[in-house]
């Protein structure tokens, strides 16, 4: 995945979550009963949308780090490709653990939750520690 794909899905993110939290202050203004009557489902939805937002952001950023510190390309790849499913998969889990939950606890696809938190940070580490692609050991003359 390019740098330029990433920062554009990246910013599709941000549009879609934050396109969502205006659609959820609408429902709330007009009082739709449906997502107004029920506390756990309003909740998860919130999440769903901040996370979902806010990830989307960190990706934008992960993305300028990786170019800023000098990731190296194979590395850069699979880094971006797990902080946007990371990012996905937090928001999606929020929102799909309120759209069909039990009365007191939220639905089985919450349990993305913790996997797409888990990319997002190795995503995050894994710049930290990588070191940058004029580091590398190469043939020396």
């Amino acid at each position: 995945m390019t740098a330029a794909r990433h920062l554009r899905l990246s910013l599709a993110i941000v549009a879609l979550f934050l396109a969502m939290g205006v659609g959820l202050e609408a429902m709330l203004g007009l009082r739709v009963r449906a997502w107004f009557d029920d506390p756990l489902r309003r909740e998860l939805l919130r999440l769903g949308h901040a996370h979902g937002a806010l990830l989307g952001l960190v990706n934008v950023a992960l993305g300028w780090a990786m170019e800023r510190l000098s990731t190296p390309p194979p590395w850069a790849t699979r880094i971006r490709l797990a902080a946007l499913l990371g990012a996905v998969a937090v928001g999606l889990g929020f929102v799909g653990g309120g759209l069909w939950h039990a009365p007191t606890d939220p639905g089985p696809l919450v349990l993305l939750v913790p996997a797409g938190a888990l990319l997002m940070v190795s995503s995050l580490v894994a710049v930290v520690l990588l070191p940058p692609r004029d580091a590398e050991p190469g043939p020396k003359s």
